[in-house]
């Protein structure tokens, strides 16, 4: 059974307790002490799964922006980096907050990154959390119904059981205008630059229509809060001086390591329209080493392969098969520049071999595949590399 079948059950077995017997009013103090409680539960499933992205120097460094904005707070706000590739935050009750590196990657500087610390912070100083369940005219109700919305839009198994007592899933539009007005305070008594956060998500905006995506697993990939976002965010500013703190390199040096695995994750999901879109139209690629340029390439290949007309996609099919072909030449060209920039960097060389080989141009694909192996010796690896030089040398053999 799923685990969105597990949840329907168990929601279905509740509401039907409750029409038999009515719910009673919970005193304040056991309703915390059981928040208190799951939301510990929920945290120990994540520091024990896979979920966590370790790297000491980039969690210290979450936590020094965090303990700078909330300096009230210092001891009780904890952060964590987390591997997903979609953008989103989170905070509990406990003082957890959750950062996905997704995030880090669509983010370009550190005043961007304070504009979500502020945010999912203030979550916590508000005490939405409880305020959120207490609101609820039954809070057994209220957490299963948060667990089947996570589990329906793909929220990681870890996490499901935990979306009730958090921000993950979004609170009220009252309380998320809180929380944006919260966290922009606390960005401008800090001296960080307030235009950040309306920077950040008027990226995912575009992002969203790039991608033609109406409604995604979290709060922060849905059109309409996205929109409020950077409305509020914009309002808040009033046309503030560019006067700010943003620490561009230090926040792009400290986040490579999880950028480039949110990439490597995006592109091991095969989706290119999304690397393309943060690679070329935003221009990120100019924030990581060369070799990152393999990416955009594969984005391409992927975008060729895959393409199709969406919903919102007004294009001819002659459109679309004119820009297949053009995503086509172009991965090639992305190939070509990444083995000129990062000489040494293998995957380039498999991924234009296979360009060539599809197209029938077999004796530089022999050639391609051949060095290929012979930077990335590892047979585990190269094992399929090594059957195509095989039968390429036999086909090509005089």
């Amino acid at each position: 059974m799923s685990s969105a079948t597990l949840i329907v059950a168990r929601a279905a077995v509740v509401l039907l307790a409750l029409q038999v017997c009515p719910a009673h009013a919970i005193e304040e103090q056991e309703q915390r002490a059981r928040i208190e409680f799951e939301t510990k539960k929920g945290e120990y499933q994540i520091a024990h799964s896979e979920l966590l992205f370790k790297d000491p120097e980039l969690n210290a460094y979450l936590q020094e922006v965090t303990d700078r904005l909330f300096p009230d707070m210092k001891g009780k706000l904890h952060v964590r980096a987390i591997r997903d590739p979609n953008f989103n935050a989170f905070a509990v009750a406990t003082g957890g907050v959750y950062f996905n590196t997704g995030t880090l990657l669509r983010l370009d500087d550190e005043s961007q990154l304070a504009s979500v610390l502020g945010h999912e912070g203030t979550h916590v100083t508000a005490d939405h959390m409880y305020r959120s369940v207490h609101a609820a005219k039954s809070a057994s109700v209220f957490m299963l119904l948060a667990e089947l919305t996570a589990a329906g839009f793909g929220v990681p198994p870890e996490l499901v059981g935990l979306v009730g007592y958090s921000s993950i899933m979004g609170f009220s539009r009252g309380f998320e205008r809180e929380a944006d007005r919260g966290g922009f305070d606390r960005m401008s008594q800090t001296g960080y630059d307030v235009r950040g956060g309306a920077l950040a998500f008027d990226r995912l905006d575009r992002e969203l229509s790039a991608r033609f995506v109406e409604q995604g697993p979290y709060f922060f990939a849905s059109h309409p809060n996205v929109k409020e976002r950077v409305a509020n965010l914009a309002e808040f500013g009033g046309g503030s001086p560019p006067d700010g703190e943003r620490d561009v390199d230090r926040y792009l040096a400290v986040t490579l390591r999880a950028r480039l695995d949110a990439l490597a994750q995006i592109h091991r999901s095969g989706d290119g329209r999304t690397l393309v879109f943060l690679l070329e139209d935003e221009k990120l690629l100019k924030s990581f080493p060369p070799e990152a340029r393999y990416y955009l390439a594969e984005g391409f290949r992927l975008r060729a392969e895959k393409a199709k007309r969406p919903g919102k996609d007004k294009r001819s099919v002659q459109e679309i098969e004119a820009q297949r072909a053009a995503d086509a030449a172009r991965a090639a060209d992305e190939y070509r520049l990444t083995m000129e920039q990062a000489p040494d960097y293998a995957p380039a060389y498999e991924g234009l071999a296979m360009q060539y080989y599809r197209i029938g141009d077999k004796g530089r694909a022999l050639d391609l595949f051949k060095r290929y192996v012979e930077l990335n010796p590892d047979p585990k690896q190269t094992g399929y590399a090594r059957q195509y030089i095989e039968s390429l040398s036999k086909e090509l053999a005089p």
